[in-house]
């Protein structure tokens, strides 16, 4: 049942995900980064959640739902939608061990419906479920979504910060339905090797260098037309780039202990700066914490 595959080369997590996706039987998909694990009911709760919306009358948007009346169709919903299961399913995340430094990303429950799935994860969240993880996706949605988007940017891109922002999108723009369970399935394991928590010169310059490249890329976007026929791209495309350039800004927060300082006004400038591009209470609580602790407490 675990099929290991081999890739020469590192190809990074962006690309080595493509090659998952192709190489996946399933009808649905579910990534797991390796630091991390899956309740052991996860898969079973996650698809039967499918098969109850697939059998649920109520599978067509409100607005499809009035014309279907308005015509007196006779066909059922089934026959008005061949194939009613959801393109993604959204599912809590829990973080191990606990602490109040990470808040459990908001699951969007209710289905959504075509332009509102984009609108819900990046147009409405203060913090955007955009990770790829804590999900289950239709095979043939996610295939299909992610061949557009190689043939768009290529399949070499080399990317370990924000990547996950990139798929979803596509993943998002491109989706008829939606649904989510509030059961948290997805168990997310603090690791200290990981990028994010490392605290260097050369690991900052990474990390920033990829997110900009994440913002020159949502802002080629714009040529897509798949991608522009959504109503709400627009504003998911501004938002998106908003929140990665606050995010890119923040990444100078530890200038100063990177320096050898204290780090204290640094600390403060960067987290000053990023509330420009987007206001987020983590960052309030960041720079009351640095303040009131007299520059010692730096989360």
């Amino acid at each position: 049942r675990i099929k290991i595959i081999h890739n020469e080369n590192n190809l990074g997590t962006f690309a080595t995900r493509i090659v998952g996706i192709r190489q996946a039987l399933g009808e649905y998909i579910a990534f797991l980064d390796a630091d991390d694990y899956l309740t052991n009911n996860a898969c079973e709760i996650s698809y039967n959640a499918t098969q109850k919306s697939a059998q649920a009358p109520a599978s067509l948007s409100p607005a499809k739902q009035n014309k279907a009346k308005q015509s007196k169709s006779k066909q059922s919903t089934q026959e008005q939608i061949p194939d009613s299961k959801p393109d993604i399913v959204f599912f809590g995340m829990c973080f191990e061990p606990r602490t109040f430094k990470r808040v459990s990303p908001p699951v969007l429950c209710k289905p959504l419906f075509g332009d509102e799935v984009l609108c819900e994860v990046f147009a409405h969240c203060a913090t955007p479920p955009w990770h790829i993880c804590a999900k289950l996706y239709k095979a043939s949605h996610i295939r299909g979504a992610i061949e557009k988007l190689v043939a768009h940017m290529g399949e070499n891109v080399r990317l370990t910060m924000a990547e996950d922002v990139l798929k979803s999108f596509w993943l998002t723009a491109l989706a008829r339905k939606s649904i989510g369970i509030p059961d948290k399935l997805y168990v997310y394991c603090d690791s200290s090797s990981s990028i994010t928590r490392k605290i260097d010169a050369k690991t900052r310059d990474k990390k920033i260098a990829d997110i900009g490249q994440v913002i020159t890329e949502l802002g080629k976007l714009s040529q897509v037309d798949c991608l522009r026929a959504n109503a709400s791209f627009s504003i998911a495309q501004r938002r998106a780039i908003a929140i990665l350039t606050s995010v890119q800004v923040l990444e100078h927060r530890y200038d100063g202990l990177i320096n050898g300082g204290w780090g204290g006004a640094a600390y403060i400038m960067a987290c000053l700066k990023s509330l420009r591009y987007h206001r987020k209470w983590q960052t309030f609580v960041r720079l009351l914490g640095c303040i009131f602790s007299l520059g010692y407490v730096k989360l």
